[in-house]
């Protein structure tokens, strides 16, 4: 069993957890907190808690992009992008 102050476990935060995948029995001291232990849960399934995200596809002819999005400025727009049109 290895105790460091909390100021070496954040600067050493990976070699600690390295350690403790191991099986070391690590803790973390602080006056003011107490002393924690650093363990690995290995019963604990870390992708079964994470929200599911969207596949890429999934919005395929849903969404329509108008063709005018990558037409050039007209004189105007760009007028009115600069400021000149500003009152």
């Amino acid at each position: 069993m290895d105790t460091v102050t909390l100021a070496h476990a954040k600067e050493h935060l990976e070699e600690l957890i390295e350690r403790a995948s191991k099986g070391e029995d690590v803790r973390i001291s602080d006056p003011r907190i107490g002393t924690v232990r650093l363990a690995i849960d290995t019963d604990h399934d870390a992708d079964s808690e994470r929200p599911r995200r969207p596949i890429l596809g999934q919005w395929k002819g849903r969404l329509t992009i108008p063709e005018r999005l990558f037409e050039p400025l007209n004189e105007d727009e760009l007028a009115w992008l600069s400021g000149e049109n500003s009152p």
